[in-house]
C-alpha cells in the first residue's frame, strides 16, 4: 500500500482542488493530511478526503509526523498545490516493484506563460539527472529506507535537499513519467521572475552552506 502525505498549513483555497483530484485515484491506498496549525478551514476540508493529524509546524517535522503515522509500505510526498496524472500512482508501484528505492515525477506548471516551460525544464533536469528531488515534484520512497535515512533533516528549509543526498546513497532512484501538475499561485502572487530567481538563490547560497534558517527568511518574502 501507498501512503500519500500531504503537509498543509492554511490551505484553504487550494486544498479542496487538488484533493478533489487526488483522491480518485488512491483506490484504497492511504491519505494522510498532517496539519502544522492551521487558523482557516484547512483542517475541515482534509476531513472530507482523508486522515488529518496535527504536528509541530514546519515542512519537515509535518512529513515526518505522518511518516510516521503511516502504515503503508511505500511513502509519497506531496505538497498542497499539486495533483496527478491518471496513471501516477500505479507508476509509483512499478518503479518501486522494478528495485528503485524511490524517485519523483515529471512536472508541469498549470500555467501558459513561456517562462513557466523554462522552470518546468530546469526542474525537470534537476530531478531527472541530478537526482535532486524537490517536494513540488512528488517524492516518493520505500518505507525500509525511509527509515534508514532518518526522515527529512530537521531544518526549515531546503529539507529535500538533504533528504535526496541520502536517498541517492541507498540505491537507484527513478523518475516518474505521469506527471505532477503545479498550481501557479506562487509566480502569480510575486511575480514569475521573482520568485524563480529567488527559488534560484536560495538553493545556491544552500550548497555554498549558508545555514537554513537564514534562508528561510527569503523564503518567507515568496511564499
Amino acid at each position: 500500500m501507498i501512503s500519500v502525505i500531504i503537509p498543509v498549513l492554511n490551505e484553504a483555497d487550494i486544498l479542496n482542488q487538488s484533493l478533489s483530484r487526488l483522491t480518485p485515484q488512491l483506490k484504497g491506498h492511504e491519505l494522510i493530511i498532517v496539519d502544522g496549525g492551521s487558523i482557516d478551514e484547512t483542517p475541515l476540508i482534509a476531513k472530507r478526503y482523508g486522515r488529518v493529524i496535527s504536528s509541530q509546524r514546519g515542512r519537515a517535522r509535518q512529513s515526518n509526523a505522518g511518516a510516521a503515522a503511516a502504515t503503508g509500505d511505500i511513502l509519497l510526498f506531496l505538497h498542497a498545490d499539486v495533483w496527478l496524472d491518471s496513471g501516477a500512482i500505479e507508476g509509483v508501484e512499478a518503479a518501486i516493484s522494478a528495485g528503485y528505492v524511490g524517485g519523483a515525477f515529471k512536472q508541469r506548471i498549470e500555467g501558459e506563460h513561456p517562462l513557466y516551460r523554462l522552470i518546468e525544464r530546469a526542474a525537470n533536469f534537476r530531478a531527472k539527472r541530478l537526482q535532486i528531488l524537490y517536494g513540488d515534484g512528488g517524492i516518493f520512497i520505500r518505507r525500509t529506507h525511509f527509515d534508514r535515512i532518518g526522515g527529512f533533516p530537521d531544518i526549515p528549509i531546503m529539507e529535500e535537499v538533504g533528504f535526496s543526498r541520502k536517498l541517492r546513497r541507498q540505491g537507484e532512484v527513478t523518475f516518474v513519467e505521469p506527471m505532477i501538475h503545479i498550481s501557479t499561485r506562487r509566480w502569480k502572487k510575486n511575480g514569475i521572475v521573482r520568485t524563480t530567481l529567488t527559488n534560484w538563490l536560495i538553493t545556491l547560497l544552500y550548497l555554498l552552506r549558508v545555514p537554513p534558517h537564514h534562508l528561510a527568511k527569503l523564503y518567507r518574502h515568496i511564499r
